[in-house]
């Protein structure tokens, strides 16, 4: 047989050989990255026990740290995370511009887009500790009221939501203007607490509070839910969301955390996290900034 001919049993071992190659390599898990991506990320959760508000501070026992050690072991992702407890410092870290990105409630980054010079895009949300994402306002009255319906608020006096919370201001406008509903007198409050208070105090008919307000905090330190009747809701919008600043990050980068965090999800985020963890970011495009 001339030398440059493989025998049939050569030949036989040498497929073997490609075969086992490819079969293993196939099942290997992929690799972490040889190049950590860091991000800077600003953090206003209302679940978190370093950013909560007293509203529902005896909710809020989620803490990232466990999550973030899994993101940078795995998957060679550092957050960096900074922490704002009042919205409104949260507002100035993002027109700081030092952020790559924000984890928050997203109507409060995405209303100082223009202002920030940012371009935000939603990779994820964050489900809460009943494993939703979505946050509405609620219109509630009194339970002794004699107010039954949406209808019956006509001519009467209300208060709602400042305009950096969307779910008690935008939302609840756009609501009574598709039902015709006028009041007598519309009142501003920035806390559900304070709303709540007036409505009690029979100052007003009417309030329109965060869904989280009658049973996650707020009200459960001077009332109960009871003494409350929900007689309307506003549309759901995204409760927590993580934003990345497309001027800063790369495409590439963006998906990558995106998918890092969505394969975090799918094999067991810890405990710390109260909840399943992350979800793709549902479409939400609020008409005030278009």
């Amino acid at each position: 047989m001339c030398a440059g001919i493989v025998s049939g049993a050569s030949m036989r071992t040498l497929i073997a050989l490609v075969l086992a190659v490819v079969l293993l390599g196939g099942c290997r898990a992929p690799e972490t990255p040889s190049e950590t991506l860091s991000l800077k990320l600003a953090v206003n959760d209302i679940y978190c026990t370093d950013t909560a508000c007293e509203c529902v501070h005896y909710v809020a026992a989620r803490t990232y740290p466990e999550t973030q050690e899994l993101l940078k072991e795995q998957y060679g992702i550092d957050l960096q995370f900074d922490y704002y407890i009042e919205p409104y410092n949260l507002g100035k870290a993002i027109l700081s511009g030092e952020y790559d990105g924000v984890l928050c409630k997203p109507w409060t980054a995405l209303m100082l887009e223009k202002q920030a010079g940012t371009d935000f895009d939603r990779i994820v949300d964050v489900l809460d500790p009943e494993n939703n994402r979505w946050l509405k306002g609620l219109v509630v009255v009194m339970a002794s009221s004699d107010i039954l319906t949406l209808d019956d608020l006509q001519g009467k006096a209300i208060v709602i939501g400042q305009s950096d919370a969307y779910e008690k201001h935008y939302a609840p406008r756009r609501l009574f203007k598709s039902k015709g509903i006028g009041f007598e007198k519309v009142g501003m409050n920035a806390s559900c607490i304070e709303s709540l208070g007036e409505l009690m105090d029979g100052e007003v008919d009417a309030a329109v509070v965060s869904d989280y307000a009658l049973t996650a905090g707020c009200a459960v330190d001077f009332a109960s839910p009871e003494d409350f009747r929900i007689i309307g809701e506003t549309e759901g919008i995204p409760l927590t969301s993580v934003l990345l600043d497309a001027k800063k990050v790369p495409a590439t980068d963006r998906v990558r955390l995106q998918e890092a965090f969505l394969a975090l999800t799918a094999g067991g985020v810890p405990e710390s996290m109260l909840s399943r963890g992350f979800v793709d970011a549902a479409a939400w495009q609020p008409i005030e900034i278009e």
